[in-house]
């Protein structure tokens, strides 16, 4: 399954509210969150048996920490194993799934229906505004409309 597939199925099984759902979001999943202090990743989902956790840099903004929540929930969906050896034996592979979650959670903070609603009117929002209205990074929200350029709403 695609990434924007994933993340549309997602949001209608459990609706979006706002930046702050994602925190919902990981409760409804059953996924523990914690902030640590990292110090070679912004991010890392954990597995130990049947709990799984997603781990961000405490020192992120809140932008940036539901960003990186987000892609590692795209990890979570598509992805299993160590993903840190996974790089290193298979560095081709390993960047198209880090390209499927970072998609995925493009999608799934900037869902598809409400972005079409903001931009699709006389005076469209700056890119700023659009941020700030889903609670991204201006970079995050750039890369966003880049796939709407190219795969269209």
């Amino acid at each position: 399954m695609r990434a924007r597939e994933r993340a549309n199925r997602l949001l209608e099984e459990y609706p979006y509210t706002g930046s702050d759902w994602i925190y919902e979001l990981l409760e409804y999943l059953g996924i523990y969150y914690f902030e640590e202090r990292l110090n070679r990743v912004s991010a890392m989902i954990a597995r130990f048996k049947d709990k799984t956790a997603i781990i961000v840099d405490k020192p992120s903004s809140s932008k940036k920490k539901r960003e990186f929540i987000a892609h590692e929930l795209g990890h979570f969906l598509f992805h299993t194993g160590n993903m840190i050896l996974y790089k290193e034996r298979n560095p081709i592979e390993a960047s198209k799934d880090e390209r499927k979650a970072q998609d995925f959670a493009l999608y799934l903070l900037i869902p598809d229906e409400r972005l079409t609603r903001l931009i699709n009117v006389i005076d469209p929002p700056s890119i700023e505004d659009l941020a700030d209205e889903f609670g991204v990074t201006v970079e995050f929200m750039k890369e966003r409309l880049e796939l709407e350029k190219i795969y269209g709403g």
